[in-house]
């Protein structure tokens, strides 16, 4: 009996500390819209995107030290590409995340190796092979469509 008191006040206590802190996690995802950025750890996989606008291209250059793939995805007249479905595999196809970048950039932090991106454009996926290091110089990819 004692067992169960015990696992009904800690179930209590859990729900009442959720409670008390959704406000304020709501609030954390009110702001991170509001700075035209997403994140989403998927598998520990970290990664942002963003950058529509000027001011979320700056906060993405701030952040960008922190990450050591950098992708950017435009048309072929150079415009930048928003909305973006992608994916990211081991070479073996096990995929690791996946997701949509909200902006033309997306900034990934992996485990040193090589990986398959794949990303969606004009309704074509396309795929590259980048080699993420451990330092601080990034794998860097552009992904550019066809324009259709």
């Amino acid at each position: 009996m004692a067992t169960i008191v015990k696992t009904l006040r800690v179930g209590l206590l859990a729900l009442v500390v959720a409670t008390c802190w959704a406000p304020v996690w709501a609030e954390t995802a009110g702001q991170a819209a509001r700075q035209d950025l997403t994140s989403a750890p998927q598998e520990q996989i970290p990664w942002i995107s963003g950058g529509v606008s000027d001011e979320a291209r700056d906060e993405m250059r701030k952040a960008a030290p922190a990450y050591n793939v950098h992708l950017m995805f435009s048309n072929p007249q150079g415009s930048y590409l928003a909305d973006i479905p992608f994916t990211v595999s081991k070479l073996n196809g096990r995929e690791l995340c996946s997701g949509v970048s909200e902006g033309p950039l997306l900034y990934l932090k992996l485990p040193p190796g090589t990986y398959q991106i794949s990303v969606q454009l004009d309704g074509v996926w396309q795929h590259k092979r980048i080699r993420a290091g451990t330092s601080g110089n990034p794998a860097k990819a552009s992904f550019v469509g066809n324009g259709k």
